[in-house]
């Protein structure tokens, strides 16, 4: 009799396999920005300018760094070929971030103490790329990716002559402003991995140039000769990198 109640053998129903890498996903991303703004002043005033520069009071290049947290979504579509997985991404984020470069030059024999400034503002950014990787495990993939990059930026340069005078009094007293969308490329790297059904997790590195954006300054004197006249061109160029996260959603 005890050999009829013996308890029946159970068995546990394996995992249900994760979906494949093929389809369309959404999703959205964190991180980091740090990019630098390269700028080259000209002279366009020959009268005044190429002296200043030439005695050091003005100078011929300002640099500045900026960075800043950057967010937002993005959305893709990848095709698998057995370990292979390419696909296409588009990306758009929000990544506000300010640098301010100023070259303050103290006075010089005849020349007056001078104050230029230059500052480059990043508001938004993005790309659009391809992906190519390699499936290191069913769940784990590698992937480079490269394309068009994309943003917006302002820049805006100062020159102030005897600070401590109103601008009205110097020919070389001078500002200039300009607004830019920019489109450059990009290339870059990194590691997604299925978490979930339907749901991945990404970490990404992306170096990017979006080129340059160029800004005149114009002279603000009072003197009726001289005034609206052009007196420095900048040119800026940009680049810089990110390092961000991501979560996707596999439609």
């Amino acid at each position: 009799m005890s050999a009829d109640n013996l308890a029946q053998p159970h068995y546990k129903a394996a995992p249900a396999p994760l979906p494949g890498w093929a389809g369309a996903y959404i999703g959205g991303t964190v991180g980091y920005r740090w990019a630098e703004s390269a700028s080259s002043i000209s002279a366009i005033d020959t009268v005044f300018i190429p002296f200043f520069q030439s005695q050091g009071s003005m100078p011929r290049a300002l640099d500045s760094r900026l960075s800043g947290a950057i967010g937002g979504g993005e959305i893709g579509y990848n095709w698998q070929f057995g370990q292979w997985v390419t696909g296409l991404e588009a990306d758009f984020s929000y990544a506000r971030s300010a640098s301010t470069a100023t070259y303050d030059a103290p006075e010089i024999g005849a020349n007056p103490a001078t104050l230029t400034s230059h500052t480059t503002e990043l508001s938004w950014f993005g790309t659009a790329r391809a992906r190519l990787g390699y499936l290191a495990t069913p769940d784990t993939l590698l992937f480079a990716t490269g394309g068009l990059a994309y943003g917006q930026a302002k820049v805006s340069t100062g020159i102030v002559p005897e600070p401590t005078q109103p601008c009205a009094r110097n020919v070389l007293c001078s500002t200039g402003t300009a607004s830019e969308t920019l489109v450059g490329w990009t290339i870059g790297g990194g590691l997604e991995t299925k978490i979930a059904s339907n749901w991945t997790a990404k970490i990404e590195y992306l170096h990017f140039n979006l080129g340059t954006i160029g800004n005149t300054a114009t002279t603000l004197t009072s003197n009726t000769f001289w005034r609206g006249t052009k007196m420095i061109g900048v040119d800026s160029d940009i680049t810089g990198n990110i390092v961000r996260i991501g979560v996707n959603y596999q439609l």
